[in-house]
């Protein structure tokens, strides 16, 4: 039997579960081959975000959601789903990095959720039958090319001797770490090898020492480890360790011996395991980081961890596979409306996961610094690998556009954020060149036009959510920059954009200043700019 799906997606964890749902809804045949349970799966694959996996004894991770993550949920239709989930909220962090202690509750008292991602999981996946499209269980075989153009095949084993044959329009990996087809374009960053071993604890009593909303995150001489609530009354731990250096592999028999031996050298990690009952033995799951050397092949995409992982001490596991599936979707749908953009869709998905995975590693840099475990051999090592990787501060093609941490530094940014009172005077238009670019407009990659400036030579449209170009034509019509922001607030509640605060607000001024496209005037206002 034979089946010729619009779109194709192996694997239903977050990435796959975000890219069906989406297309379900835009009207898109979709078909995703994913494992149930007394089912088959796709052949070696295992879920979609790094160590949060099932593993072969059953197991399931916990994961941590940062609140951030509701805005992509809501882009993919889920916030509601997973709102209705029932999961631990999740109120910050508790540290015990290089030595010091730090709490850190999410800005505003926002919450994002600790998952147990077999629910999780599953839980998308009901979405995505709810949307209209079709989950299949099943053993999926490694894609082969359908003839000589750029379609795939795929051979689909569907359990008691039936097997399918697929042959999408567009095909969609989104096996994880498995990587069926992303494999063969696999990088791996061979300097810093991890391993996470993992295991579970309950307590009856709760944990009266730490905040029952808070992952833990603690650094020691040989590694480092965090713990996830679930409820609570139970917890996951995981130590992350250098299998070089400990000589510690997945799937070795004493793993449990290893973990303790590693809590030993973890106060933190100690103080809620001690006083816990461990559930089972612990287990482990490879969590390197790797890329690819191309996220597309033909009409197929690498979607999500199959297309790259980040270390787990970025915290962005679940959340940047939603982006990736997010992302896949709206690259498929625009091939499929509009063919004649394919190329320029696909290149523009190409160019965003690198730049994702690129700033998501940079962002490391800041972690492995405050270790203070000068000597170390498994700091040092990570900190030699990643000086010789930095991310890019300007990079428009980042996840969350340029990175705004690394411009509120630059000396230009500042000075031009200094010189910008709420009183100041009207802005006028300096520089503004501008050139057609792809840009997300809805649910398709369209050509539109984009800010070109000496720091954005490949043109930049969006930063935090807000519209340059339409600031720089706002501008000259508001008599100082507070104004400025009241007309942009309107414009945006209008056009349902995203919202923004005014210190983000001024901050892109002060960017727009810094590069010559406003240039401040002159009046008699005295009110205080807001601080960088």
């Amino acid at each position: 039997m034979t089946k010729e799906p619009e779109v194709l997606i192996l694997g239903g964890g977050p990435a796959g579960s975000a890219a069906a749902g989406l297309l379900a809804r835009w009207g898109v045949e979709v078909v995703v081959v994913e494992r149930w349970a007394g089912g088959g799966g796709v052949t070696g694959a295992t879920g979609a975000s790094g160590v949060g996996e099932v593993e072969p004894d059953g197991e399931a991770l916990a994961e941590s959601l940062p609140p951030s993550t509701r805005k992509v949920l809501a882009a993919t239709g889920l916030l509601g789903v997973v709102e209705a989930g029932g999961f631990q909220p999740n109120g910050g962090n508790t540290a015990l990095w290089g030595g010091e202690g730090r709490r850190d509750d999410f800005a505003g008292g926002a919450t994002g959720f600790h998952v147990l991602r077999s629910r999780f999981d599953g839980l998308l996946r009901d979405a995505v039958v709810g949307a209209g499209g079709e989950m299949v269980g099943g053993v999926a075989r490694l894609p082969e090319r359908d003839g000589e153009g750029e379609g795939w095949g795929v051979e689909v084993g569907l359990g008691g001797g039936n097997r399918v044959t697929m042959r999408p329009g567009w095909l969609l990996d989104c096996t994880g770490r498995a990587g069926l087809l992303a494999r063969r374009h696999r990088i791996l960053e061979t300097d810093a090898p991890t391993l996470a071993v993992i295991r579970r604890y309950e307590n009856s009593a709760g944990w009266p020492n730490v905040d029952a909303t808070h992952a833990l995150v603690e650094s020691f001489e040989r590694g480092w480890a965090w713990s996830v609530p679930t409820s609570e009354r139970e917890r996951h731990v995981a130590v992350m360790l250098d299998p070089e250096l400990h000589a510690v592999l997945e799937g070795a028999v004493d793993l449990t011996a290893a973990f303790e031996a590693e809590i030993a050298h973890a106060s933190l990690m100690r103080s809620i395991t001690t006083p816990a009952r461990p559930v089972g033995r612990a287990w482990a799951v490879t969590a390197s980081m790797y890329t690819s050397s191309a996220f597309a092949d033909g009409r197929a995409l690498l979607v999500g961890d199959a297309a790259s992982f980040v270390d787990p001490m970025s915290s962005y596991g679940v959340k940047k596979a939603l982006a990736s599936g997010w992302l896949a979707a709206v690259v498929v749908n625009t091939a499929i409306r509009t063919p004649e953009m394919a190329a320029t869709a696909v290149d523009f998905f190409n160019r965003r996961e690198q730049a994702m995975y690129r700033v998501l590693r940079g962002g490391l840099a800041p972690h492995v610094a405050g270790t203070g475990a000068e000597g170390d051999a498994f700091w040092d090592r990570r900190a030699e690998w990643l000086a010789d990787r930095p991310g890019s501060a300007v990079d428009p093609h980042a996840p969350d556009g340029p990175n705004a941490e690394a411009l509120r530094d630059d000396p230009d940014v500042r000075a031009a954020f200094h010189a910008l009172r709420l009183g100041s005077g009207r802005l006028r238009t300096g520089r503004r060149e501008t050139a057609d670019r792809p840009l997300i407009i809805g649910n398709r990659i369209r050509m539109a036009p984009a800010l070109v400036t000496p720091r954005f030579p490949g043109g930049v449209r969006y930063f935090r959510d807000i519209d340059l170009l339409r600031v720089t034509h706002l501008a000259p019509g508001c008599h100082n920059p507070g104004a400025l922001y009241e007309s942009y607030s309107e414009w945006a509640a209008r056009e349902d954009m995203p919202s923004v605060d005014l210190a983000n607000f001024i901050g892109v001024v002060a960017l727009l200043v810094a590069d010559g496209v406003l240039v401040p005037g002159v009046g008699a206002g005295t009110a205080p700019g807001t601080s960088a």
